[in-house]
């Protein structure tokens, strides 16, 4: 999204390839066809193409929004992982077009019902503590996810797969017998939660003693103040060359440091004391007005879904649940918060997800009336009163909270609305009755929905339990053909519409800035092993 004369417009999509390469993905990811096998050249570097345009060294300084401690990284729900993810990988990663890519995983095959997945491992990769990689360190970690004590959200998205099921055939190979049949193993794969930690686990992976940061990535721990600071150093002996025929990655360090608001992002990467920043809406048009900064649209299914917990008065009855969905008119918090954003219809799988199902998305107006009759029905003839719960940034949550309350007020419901600073709102996710929350987009229709809809799901925060859904979530997830998904997707796009604790008016979009300098950087995987800079 350069824009005027030194600025192009950068949309970054889901998929939507030429003819030739989307049949060439059904193929790829077993939509169609019983066998997949992915491997052979791993990344190197992306918008390279010779060897000589690489230039080696150098500091990134990469700002994220926040990087708290976590204890286990199978936990992670607030997303340090995809910054510890350079030091430590996952099986396979996702590129920009939510396309999935070999890793520590070098290749993949399925049998023809999608019921048994055979992983083929990279051999001589070694940790950076000197121990080699192999299967019983992958296998190790697949138990370590589906264990419930442990609490990963990889549990509710491999919930087509038990303990039992993982088996080490040799050294570099495990397979993976599923109860059901499933279309998106190495996407799920691909995720933060599922970095590889050697067998028998980490003892406290975030500590900041960079002993204990171990892993098989580019990139070794420096030094981690949570909520701070996080600086990687370049491993030497690293696993992957790079284009120049040289070990990965091209910076010698990356510097992830924290901002706790847009004007001192915006004052940082014009002052040149940033590299990359993921600023908010509202200092896009200035970030434009720079030539040595560039800044693109992400156009994927990004949300900000308002949620109402489904176990506690008065969001466990479902007409109040519709009452609340009934009082938002949709265009116009989208045209007042997410301008540049998708109308969205109080369902979780986007227009660019695979098998998305266009039917349930009509006739979804405000309707205040019907909303006041639901309330009454409900035992709330003269309204209600909630508290509306929104973390401080970005700036269009509470921006959304402020108009939502106006709505809602013509139909007896008054919210009143608490902006909390980011730590205080995130360190309480999940147990708020009513707030506006932040999901990541992820590649497959499913993702979200097994991670946050079905019943007892570790990341579950509007408490919901349908056991209608939930059966259809199986049914989904077991179909390989992309039309007959679609339709079990109508319906399960119709439950959480009818029943469900989100109400989600728009999908977000967010926001890159780069310093031009900055090369090879890729937006979803989050990896700066192919990052590299140019001269001044």
């Amino acid at each position: 999204m350069y824009r005027e004369k030194y600025m192009v417009r950068a949309t970054i999509k889901s998929p939507k390839f030429k003819k030739e390469e989307r049949e060439g993905m059904k193929k790829s990811t077993l939509l169609f066809l019983g066998v997949v096998m992915l491997g052979g050249l791993l990344f190197m570097g992306a918008g390279v193409s010779n060897a000589e345009d690489i230039q080696r060294g150098g500091i990134l300084r990469f700002e994220y929004d926040w990087i708290p401690y976590v204890k286990d990284p199978a936990i992670d729900g607030v997303g340090t992982g995809n910054i510890g993810r350079n030091i430590a990988e996952t099986l396979t990663w996702i590129d920009d077009h939510f396309v999935p890519h070999p890793l520590l995983c070098k290749r993949w095959e399925s049998s023809e019902d999608g019921k048994e997945w055979t992983l083929y491992l990279q051999e001589g990769v070694t940790f950076n503590n000197g121990k080699p990689f192999t299967a019983d360190d992958v296998v190790w970690n697949f138990r370590h996810w589906l264990d419930p004590k442990v609490g990963s959200s990889m549990r509710a998205k491999l919930s087509m797969l038990s303990p039992d099921g993982v088996e080490k055939v040799d050294e570099y190979t495990v397979k993976l017998h599923l109860d059901r049949p499933f279309y998106g193993i190495p996407w799920i794969l691909a995720d933060y939660p599922a970095l590889i930690a050697p067998e028998g686990g980490w003892r406290d992976f975030y500590s900041g003693d960079p002993r204990d940061a171990i892993g098989t990535g580019p990139f070794l721990l420096k030094k981690f103040i949570p909520n701070e600071r996080m600086e990687l150093v370049r491993r030497k002996d690293y696993w992957q060359k790079g284009v120049d025929g040289k070990p990965l990655p091209y910076v010698d360090e990356v510097h992830v440091i924290t901002f706790k608001d847009d004007a001192s992002r915006l004052a940082a990467i014009v002052g040149d004391e940033i590299d990359i920043i993921n600023p908010g809406e509202g200092i896009i048009g200035e970030l434009r007005k720079h030539k040595d900064i560039v800044v693109q649209v992400i156009d994927l299914p990004w949300s900000s879904p308002i949620m109402m917990r489904c176990d506690i008065k008065p969001f466990n009855d479902p007409r109040v649940r519709q009452a609340f969905k009934l009082v938002v008119d949709r265009r116009k918090l989208r045209d007042l918060c997410m301008p540049e954003g998708r109308i969205a219809y109080d369902h979780w799988v986007h227009p660019l997800h695979e098998g998305y199902c266009p039917d349930t998305d009509r006739d979804r107006e405000q309707d205040i009336e019907k909303a006041k009759a639901l309330l009454a029905a409900a035992g709330y003839p003269d309204g209600l009163e909630v508290e509306l719960y929104t973390p401080t940034s970005p700036a269009h949550r509470p921006l959304l909270a402020q108009a939502y309350k106006e709505m809602a007020v013509k139909a007896g419901i008054k919210v009143n609305v608490r902006v909390l600073p980011d730590t205080v709102f995130w360190d309480k996710w999940g147990t708020w009755p009513f707030s506006i929350s932040g999901w990541s987009g992820r590649p497959l229709a499913t993702d979200n929905l097994s991670l946050g809809c079905r019943s007892g799901a570790a990341w579950n925060e509007m408490h919901w339990s349908n056991k209608e859904f939930d059966r259809l979530l199986d049914e989904i997830e077991s179909t390989l053909d992309v039309e007959k998904r679609r339709q079990l997707l109508c319906q399960a796009q119709r439950i959480m519409q009818e029943d469900s604790g989100m109400i989600l008016p728009f999908w977000n979009v967010d926001y890159l800035a780069l310093r031009k300098r900055v090369h090879g950087y890729m937006y979803v995987p989050m990896r700066f092993v192919s990052v590299w800079l140019s001269s001044p």
